[in-house]
């Protein structure tokens, strides 16, 4: 089909969203956004590793030079409780091998430079606009929202994230999120005196909870947790001041017989980021003849991996490519489907690996992993191959013969 003067309405303006616009904008389409946080929300957050597969696309959108502003190298070093490193996966190879190599950098730092580029475009994003409703009226598409009737829509996108409005009115039998009954923490922090330098990511595997930390080129720390919360909290109770408190507790005794120098990184923040981790169960289909789900919202991937970003601009420009190259967007969306489910399944895979291996550590395989996790980790990089050098030029995009 034509992309070229249809009507398309994207909910979400995170990363999938805003990355698919500006493709869909060069296509000739006219394209909304509409995102429920407000534009403060949307500078809140923490920070992510994005990976050669993901800034090679970004890097097709916008000027990403932006994001050394502020980052942290890919380079992760894996320590036991003791301050003893044990391991390391060096990221320095892969601009050779890639055109560019990982880091880690905030998210606000990537909507950012996307929010940037649309309003260059012309196509600036709704903020504070939620999604209520959706009508079909013949071909065309009605969205009812918190701030009024969107009409006349073409295609409906929705990336709008692992609790999406548009999948659960879109798809109301679809599996929800499910809790790993596990939590994630962190902070931004400025120490006095801190004076590491901003080489790498320190992973370590404390006896009671995993906890990660960097020092950006900046000076500012970077940290966060993961550790066994059996109980799915409240989403609201994270915005009580008491309820932070009580984490800050729980963590310094969770590392308190670990090396000092994490119990100084927990102690430093006063402002914790903390929420719940959840997978999301296969959904069968993401899309219907003129509605698709993209990123989050059809495949939500748990943090362990760092991958999350990099999937949802895979996505983008996947599904940007099978819009320009099928004859209907029902054919466009199913061919979408068919490139990305099988790849993205794996990740997802490796990403829920990885989480059990932070969770509930025992004396005995802490020892085994200190032996044989540098010699792992070795022989995992060269798989790392099929994930970092994804090519969305060398894919199929023509027509699956279904929708």
């Amino acid at each position: 089909m034509s992309i070229s003067n249809k009507k398309v309405l994207i909910v979400g303006g995170g990363i999938a969203g805003p990355a698919l616009a500006i493709q869909l904008i060069g296509q000739g389409a006219e394209v909304k956004i509409i995102e429920a946080r407000t534009e403060a929300e949307m500078q809140e957050g923490l920070f992510f590793g994005i990976s050669p597969n993901g800034l090679n696309i970004l890097s097709g959108l916008v000027d990403i030079s932006g994001l050394y502003k502020e980052y942290v190298p890919g380079t992760l070093r894996f320590y036991n409780s003791k301050g003893r490193q044990i391991a390391e996966l060096d990221a320095s190879y892969q601009k050779a091998a890639y055109g560019t190599s990982s880091i880690q950098v905030k998210r606000s730092a990537i909507t950012n430079l996307l929010q940037e580029k649309l309003n260059g475009l012309g196509v600036p994003i709704e903020y504070g606009c939620r999604l209520q409703s959706i009508e079909h009226q013949g071909p065309k598409i009605n969205i009812d929202t918190n701030k009024g009737l969107l009409a006349g829509y073409d295609l409906l996108i929705g990336a709008d994230g692992i609790h999406s409005r548009c999948r659960k009115l879109v798809f109301p039998q679809a599996p929800s999120p499910t809790y790993t009954k596990m939590l994630s923490t962190g902070a931004v922090v400025k120490i006095p005196g801190w004076s590491d330098a901003s080489e790498a990511v320190e992973m370590t595997f404390g006896e009671k909870a995993f906890f990660g930390f960097s020092t950006t080129n900046t000076g500012t720390v970077w940290w966060f947790n993961n550790y066994d919360w059996e109980q799915e909290p409240d989403r609201k109770a994270f915005q009580d001041p008491s309820f932070q408190q009580n984490i800050k507790k729980e963590l310094l005794e969770l590392h308190k017989n670990d090396y000092g120098k994490i119990r100084e990184i927990i102690f430093a923040g006063s402002d914790l980021f903390a929420y719940p981790i959840y997978d999301m169960p296969p959904l069968e289909k993401w899309h219907t003849e003129n509605v698709c789900l993209i990123g989050d919202a059809a495949h939500a991937i748990s943090p362990h991996t760092g991958q999350g970003a990099s999937l949802a601009l895979e996505d983008s420009a996947v599904l940007a490519k099978c819009l320009a190259c099928n004859p209907n967007p029902g054919l466009a969306f199913s061919r979408f489907q068919q490139l990305r489910s099988d790849r993205v399944a794996r990740v997802i895979a490796q990403a829920r690996k990885v989480g059990r291996a932070k969770s509930k550590p025992n004396p005995i395989a802490n020892f085994f992993r200190d032996l044989v996790l540098k010699f792992f980790i070795h022989t995992e990089k060269k798989k790392m191959d099929w994930i970092y050098g994804y090519d969305v030029n060398k894919l199929d995009y023509g027509s699956s013969g279904t929708s």
